[in-house]
């Protein structure tokens, strides 16, 4: 304000003395005068501009200077911030053609929706090293059915005691200790990492409306269980091993193989027979950039709740190859899965003779099974001059839960394929809508094929 002023009263000067010039005739000596005040004026301006222009620079460097300390400052409360929040869910809407029972030839239209999950994702950090993570599962909205066994019924028991439709599962509680770069140790409720189910399974990480039937066939999806887990890097090399709790082979079935063996249904799990799992992956797969094998064994026998009427250990073994890539826009995803089961037949027929399981047909179990799914996807958001992401996919999902059996001839009545095409749509980051027409084909030869159109909407984020 004060540089203001004395601007204005320069001028006023400068002013008077061209008024004054105009007016009176000055002699040489006041004319000289006059000129030396003009000069001294302009001097002053200049030096008041210059002062101003400073004062603008100064105003601006601290501006920046304020907002420098600002993105410091958010910087630095990231960077400690030691807790996070995940969540992801979905539901869907499919209407199929299905078959009411193993022996309708005849397949029947049904529309369904559900609320497959909403899961819920903690994690907080103890320390740079120690971390504890929890993950919350409410499936298909509500609560499920408790089964345990009663072994002093006579010959044993199951007993349900249904509480509400769906189910909440603690799919981890996992506690973490980071020792290097290289070497990581999980401890708690932890994933299996046999196949890509434990890695790609929220709803923007899978191009299907559904997770992939394929591998449910098979083995338990988002395979979780209590153990250890040791994970070593180097280079861009991932390993792991794990100590876990095993299958019951109470549970196996014709239609599912092993995945049902999960003991997620049981209030105390049986823990005589331990799991081992091996993988090793080359790249990172959860970004679309990494390929790997797994190995999974146990034996199944020990933790059964009824072993009077069962001979064998009923030895598992689960080969699997897995791999995700992507480049520019396109990306590929698939899976193989090849299983073998020991003393399959005197898992079946022990089964059959339990009292309260009474599987009637579907006890039968492979000696060998296996399953497959490869999906490829290209992101026309440019091709079709969109402001958010759409994908265009094709999908191929195989399983065959009964490939062989010990002895006799495998029902043909599980083996399907199925051929898929759809669309992603990315309306915001955080959100998907999905798209899927597919027609089914089946080995059974009095079979027909039967299509499914399905619609799902998927959002997942983190805070």
């Amino acid at each position: 304000m004060k540089n203001i002023t004395m601007m204005t009263l320069f001028l006023a000067s400068a002013t008077a003395l061209a008024d004054n010039k105009e007016n009176v005739a000055p002699s040489a000596e006041d004319y000289l005068l006059q000129q030396q005040k003009i000069a001294e004026i302009e001097q002053q301006l200049m030096v008041l501009k210059s002062q101003s222009a400073k004062m603008l620079a100064a105003q601006k460097s601290a501006k920046a200077e304020s907002a420098g300390k600002e993105v410091l400052k958010n910087q630095s409360l990231q960077a400690n911030k030691n807790w996070q929040i995940k969540s992801y869910g979905s539901v869907r809407y499919k209407s199929e053609e299905i078959f009411r029972n193993t022996q309708d030839v005849d397949p029947t239209r049904r529309a369904s929706t559900d609320l497959e999950r909403v899961v819920l994702e903690l994690s907080y950090d103890f320390t740079p090293q120690w971390q504890v993570e929890l993950e919350l599962e409410y499936e298909h909205g509500g609560t499920g059915v408790t089964l345990e066994y009663d072994g002093f019924e006579e010959f044993g028991e199951f007993e349900s005691e249904i509480e509400a439709g769906g189910e909440v599962v603690v799919e981890k509680l996992q506690v973490r200790y980071q020792a290097n770069k290289h070497l990581a140790v999980k401890m708690g409720r932890i994933f299996v990492p046999v196949g890509l189910g434990t890695d790609l399974h929220q709803p923007h990480q899978y191009m299907t409306a559904e997770r992939h039937w394929s591998e449910a066939s098979m083995i338990p999806q988002t395979w979780n269980e209590t153990g250890v887990n040791l994970i070593a890097n180097w280079q861009n090399f991932t390993a792991q091993a794990l100590l876990t709790t095993g299958l019951n082979s109470e549970y196996f079935r014709t239609y599912q193989w092993v995945a049902t063996g999960h003991q997620k249904r049981f209030e105390q799990v049986n823990s005589n027979d331990l799991a081992f799992t091996f993988r090793l992956d080359y790249g990172d797969v959860k970004n679309d950039k990494g390929i790997g094998v797994s190995y999974y064994t146990s034996n199944t026998t020990e933790n059964r709740n009824n072993q009077n009427n069962i001979t064998g250990d009923g030895n598992l073994q689960i080969f699997g190859l897995h791999g995700a890539w992507s480049l520019g826009n396109w990306v590929a995803r698939g899976q193989y899965l090849f299983g073998q089961l020991d003393d399959s037949e005197a898992i079946t027929l022990a089964n059959k003779t339990t009292p309260g399981l009474k599987p009637g047909n579907f006890a039968q179990v492979g000696s060998e099974s296996e399953s497959a799914f490869v999906e490829l996807g290209y992101n026309a958001q440019g091709l079709f001059g969109l402001s958010s992401p759409l994908r265009i996919f094709g999908a191929f999902d195989y399983a065959n839960p009964i490939k062989e059996v010990a002895n006799g001839i495998a029902t043909p009545r599980f083996d399907k394929q199925e051929l898929s095409f759809g669309i992603n749509y990315f309306p915001i980051p955080e959100l998907v809508l999905k798209v899927q027409v597919g027609e089914q084909k089946y080995a059974q030869d009095n079979l027909d094929n039967t299509r499914s159109v399905a619609m799902s909407l998927g959002y997942f984020f983190s805070i």
